[in-house]
């Protein structure tokens, strides 16, 4: 048996061992889906009185709950109500929210604030693993030729955490295989092509030619898995020009010398590197300028597992086309401090992490929490979790609908973040409204925005907001009718309209912006802490200065001429007709 062979044969047998892993927490979820509230009420129970005796658990009389009516009676939390245990827990202290040792603390950031540190314990990274392996044995069986061949789960770095002397806990992961369980992360050593030590690069430029290097390298890659669909084609867009220095290496089996690397680890990557001029000459003869010429890179490429929700569309079109036989799965509801839903099967399900964390969900007009077997289809709920890091009743503030069912656990479809709201003048732009206005752009114009955010951007130190739009083959008519509809529907919201009327806003301007206005936006979001392979695209930025470090070309802004009616105003320039809310216009 030649080498080639032998390898494959690894490969084959490393992903054959993952699959058997995954089965008896595959059987659990499908089993435990059939009884929703025994499932739940025995998670949640497990978990007060675990911690019953913590500071926490003692504050909020955990030992005397006895009933899902009395826990309700603990009160919602958010971020900020543990930034004073989190410090603690970071200096050392035990025992604070969770009787668990805290491992880890993880940043984490959002669209809506700065740096959150979240407690990570190994009963969290139990819950996680509840959903995962379920997840990937149900891709397995789904796809069953991604059996034979390697993976590239995504791994790029971050604004470097800094480990404070004299702190007692560690700050981050090394590795995001720290969320597999320990006999999936030693097989994934073996299945994932690019290995974990390219996170330890310098800057991010150095990080992405390493993973392109090891990706080109590897033929046999079936398996992505990244968070948002625009980091993958940003850096599938990366190949063509570094494609001759990756040739090179390939060839020669090292790294290019310029690149800027500590010597322990170029030495260490080297290591992973052997020469493989045949590949080379394959990569070689790629035309770049094709459309599909990823899948003649990756000829093998099968599963792409990706965050297909909110604005990721104008990146899954992209990705259809670079990848034409490859499926795309939608990722599930995920973040750092818990696990709400994940795809399962082959259907595009998106199913209730039931077995992960104890799950309540709110009615977010009434505030009405259902519990997950009593949710109803096609309603809108927010979610609130209770894990086993120590968040008790802990508000997500993600939107979701209710879309089916698998057995009798719910199916859940991201709708929006319910706390993204810009208040400059108390006109409260939601980005559901946002998001709303610019698809129903999108249905008039029959064609998608590649790129399309609104922020705030003042006009002679007034207030406003402007949208930076790339419309493929657009004319500044385009752009400017664009625009015009996106402030008429803006105006839907009373309290928008209201501060128009008013002159507190000027109205909605529009910039279109070239080149890659994704990568630059990125890359500005990279630079304020946020991870590349994390970052996903909202319609709405409240960031006003990340806009303005972002390196995107943009045309000089021009009105979008949107006015408030005359007649609805009166003297005061208040309105005297309080107009449809935007939610009233959408459902007519």
């Amino acid at each position: 048996m030649n080498r080639g062979w032998a390898r494959r044969l690894l490969v084959l047998l490393a992903n054959l061992a993952w699959f058997l892993s995954c089965l008896p927490c595959l059987m659990a979820f499908v089993l435990a889906s059939f009884n929703v509230r025994r499932t739940q009420t025995r998670l949640l129970f497990r978990t007060i009185r675990r911690n019953a005796n913590t500071e926490w658990g003692l504050r909020l009389r955990f030992a005397a709950v006895e009933s899902l009516r009395q826990y309700r009676s603990v009160p919602l939390s958010e971020y900020e109500d543990y930034v004073p245990a989190v410090a603690r827990i970071r200096s050392g202290e035990r025992n604070v929210t969770t009787n668990a040792p805290v491992e880890t603390l993880l940043p984490t950031s959002g669209s809506t604030g700065g740096t959150k540190w979240i407690p990570f314990t190994p009963s969290l990274g139990r819950e996680f693993r509840a959903a995962v392996t379920p997840w990937i044995g149900s891709m397995f069986l789904a796809h069953p030729s991604a059996l034979a061949g390697r993976h590239y789960w995504a791994i790029s770095p971050t604004t470097p955490c800094v480990q404070e002397p004299g702190a007692a806990v560690r700050i981050g992961f090394a590795d995001d295989a720290e969320y597999l369980g320990a006999v999936q992360r030693r097989l994934a050593r073996v299945l994932f092509a690019v290995p974990a030590e390219v996170s330890q690069a310098p800057d991010g430029q150095t990080c992405e030619y390493l993973t392109l290097l090891f990706l080109l390298r590897e033929k046999n890659l079936r398996v992505i898995s990244v968070w948002h669909a625009s980091f993958l084609t940003l850096l599938v867009n990366r190949i063509g020009p570094c494609l001759p220095a990756i040739v090179r290496d390939i060839d020669n089996g090292s790294i290019d010398s310029a690149l800027n690397l500590p010597a322990a680890l170029r030495s260490g990557l080297e290591r992973l590197l052997k020469p493989a001029p045949a590949r080379a000459r394959e990569l070689e003869a790629v035309d770049t300028s094709r459309r599909d010429f990823a899948q003649c890179i990756w000829p093998s490429m099968r599963i792409i597992s990706c965050w297909t929700e909110g604005r990721a569309q104008p990146w899954l079109g992209e990705l259809a086309e670079r990848f034409p036989r490859a499926a795309i799965q939608g990722k599930g509801l995920t973040a750092t401090e818990g696990i709400v839903s994940f795809p399962f099967g082959s259907r595009g399900r998106k199913v209730c992490a039931i077995r992960s964390h104890f799950i309540e969900f709110a009615d977010p007009e009434t505030g009405r929490i259902s519990h997950a077997w009593e949710v109803r289809e096609g309603a809108a709920y927010t979610v609130i979790l209770t894990t086993g890091g120590g968040l008790y009743r802990y508000r997500m503030h993600d939107l979701v609908r209710v879309t089916g069912w698998f057995n009798r656990a719910p199916c859940l479809e991201f709708i929006a973040r319910d706390n993204l709201i810009s208040d400059l003048v108390g006109e409260k732009l939601d980005v559901r409204h946002v998001e709303e206005c610019i698809h129903a752009v999108e249905k008039s114009l029959r064609r998608a925005f590649s790129f399309a955010l609104v922020a705030p951007a003042p006009v002679d130190d007034e207030p406003g907001y402007i949208l930076y739009a790339h419309l493929p083959q657009a004319t500044p008519a385009d752009y400017a009718a664009a625009a015009a509809s996106v402030e008429t529907m803006l105006l839907e919201n009373y309290h928008y309209r209201h501060a128009r009327a008013l002159s507190q806003l000027h109205p909605l301007r529009v910039s279109p912006v070239t080149g890659d206005a994704a990568a630059a936006y990125r890359d500005a979001l990279v630079r304020k802490g946020m991870k590349a392979g994390d970052i996903k695209f909202e319609a709405l930025s409240r960031d006003a200065a990340v806009l303005s470090e972002t390196q995107m070309k943009t045309a000089t802004p021009f009105c979008a001429r949107g006015s408030v009616p005359p007649e609805e105003a009166n003297q005061d320039g208040a309105i005297s007709t309080p107009p449809r809310t935007y939610s009233e216009s959408v459902a007519q």
